[in-house]
């Protein structure tokens, strides 16, 4: 059976603070390859979920959280509005406690903390647990080897006592005045709401070497979030200005006036839907191009499918030599290596989970990626359907200026080429002469008078020039 413990479930409480945020897991927690997630966000080290200390919980780290953030640049750097969060749990545990936090950014921010004194609660994995019943029906169907069905791990329910108060703190947060339009609605989770579960890198697997897989570590293997951001560009007070918000031509940020993006996975298995080109994972090569999630194909035999940070002794089974018929033997911080920048884009993708953190949970590895978007279509790591072509060249400086006089903006960039829509009616014609016109016009014999001779009489076709021009009698004009 393969590993499931990368899987998000959901803990069914008794507060209806609790049900409500686990509930919402289901739709955002995935890989940490998905929909932006960042540990620095759930307010957590990379290391806060590490799998050697499993009865930890890390303090002030959350497993989910519910943000509106406000101002220009990274999140530290925000005003954090609005929070509500379960806090991170030992394992064994399930998320029981949290806080709603409230800072209007006047130096003063104000948290309601609550516990639901549920510490154990009945878990039946709603998500990592059909992915157990499934991998287990592909394995008897390609094996042909009968076997008993996995069975999921009720826990039994330990009640606890339940609380609530009230707390005030100093804050550094303001609001940001030059950036009152630079608003987000963020929504993380990660796999510690399964139960408590640990499963990132450890740092120190090998005591030899000391924190020889610290660089591997972003946080547990599984987390995902959906974010909405606004940043308005330009001078609602000058029209012209506001052309910057929208770019049909730049088909990795066409609407620059807002993004957003959702990402889930489970087990190595990711989707994703995105509005803008969204870094989603970055490994330790440094020399490595960028690549596009969904184009990651042609490379996904960098890692043995056994590696993943589950556990210390699956960190070491990420050797190079596991497809060329050596062993698997190896840290996790070969594959690592070999990973550089990956990337979402506009439109709607499946792809194998970049990060080898994750744990592959299908026999077929990997899975046959798949993307809809403004990169065209993509199958299994190939481009079925190409992209749009690029844009016409701009308008010249006298198209310009008529633009400009008629009253209306330029737009900034030029417009999509019309053949992408109209097919062949628009397609451009091949250079050379044109084709002779022989049958193409009817013949002009007959049509016009014969050329040889004098013009035919014009009696009445001009007006008499009588009073015009003197009298000739027949010689000529004086000089």
């Amino acid at each position: 059976m393969v590993r499931m413990g990368r899987g998000m479930a959901v803990a069914v409480g008794s507060a209806a603070a609790t049900a409500v945020a686990l509930a919402l897991t289901t739709v955002t927690a995935g890989a940490v390859s998905g929909g932006g997630y960042t540990p620095a966000q759930q307010h957590c080290s990379p290391t806060a979920d590490r799998n050697d200390q499993p009865n930890s919980a890390q303090k002030g780290c959350k497993n989910f959280v519910i943000q509106v953030n406000q101002g220009h640049g990274a999140y530290a750097r925000q005003l954090h509005l609005l929070e509500i969060n379960t806090d991170q749990t030992p394992v064994g545990t399930s998320a029981h406690s949290g806080s709603v936090v409230l800072d209007p950014g006047q130096g003063t921010a104000y948290s309601v903390n609550y516990d639901t004194g549920q510490g154990k609660t009945v878990d039946f994995g709603t998500v990592s647990y059909p992915l157990d019943v499934l991998s287990w029906v592909i394995t008897v169907l390609t094996s042909q080897q009968p076997s008993a069905p996995p069975l999921p791990s009720a826990k039994q329910p330990q009640p606890g006592a339940p609380s609530i108060s009230s707390t005030t703190h100093s804050s550094k947060g303001k609001l940001d005045q030059k950036s009152l339009t630079n608003l987000q609605l963020y929504m993380g989770a990660d796999d510690n709401l399964d139960g408590g579960e640990h499963d990132a890198v450890n740092p120190n697997p090998d005591p030899t070497i000391p924190n020889r897989d610290k660089r591997v570590a972003n946080g547990p293997s599984d987390g995902g979030a959906l974010q909405l951001n606004t940043h308005l560009q330009g001078d609602p007070s000058n029209p012209s200005s506001l052309s910057k918000n929208v770019n049909p031509t730049d088909t990795h940020n066409p609407l620059r006036a807002a993004d957003a993006g959702l990402g889930a996975c489970a087990d190595g298995v990711c989707f994703a839907a995105d509005t803008t080109r969204r870094q989603v994972y970055k490994g330790g090569c440094r020399t490595c191009p960028d690549h596009a999630v969904y184009d990651d194909q042609n490379s996904t035999d960098w890692r043995s499918p056994n590696c993943n940070s589950g556990d210390t002794a699956s960190q070491n089974q990420c050797g190079s030599g596991w497809n060329k018929g050596g062993s698997a033997s190896g840290p996790i911080t070969q594959p690592y290596n070999e990973r550089g920048a990956f990337y979402t884009d506009p439109g709607v993708m499946i792809y194998e989970d970049p990060d080898p953190q994750s744990s592959p949970v299908l026999p077929m590895y990997p899975i046959c990626e798949e993307y809809v978007g403004t990169q065209g279509v993509w199958l299994c790591g190939n481009n079925v359907v190409p992209a749009p072509a690029a844009g016409a060249p701009a308008a010249s400086a006298p198209q310009a200026a008529a633009t400009q006089n008629s009253g209306m903006s330029a737009p900034t960039g030029s417009l999509p080429p019309l053949n992408f829509l109209l097919g062949p009616i628009l397609q451009p014609q091949p250079a050379g002469p044109l084709p002779p016109l022989n049958g193409a016009l009817p013949p002009l014999n007959g049509q016009l008078p014969p050329l040889n001779g004098p013009p035919p009489p014009l009696n009445g076709a001009l007006p008499p020039l009588n009073g015009v021009l003197p009298p000739t009698n027949g010689s000529p004009l004086p000089h």
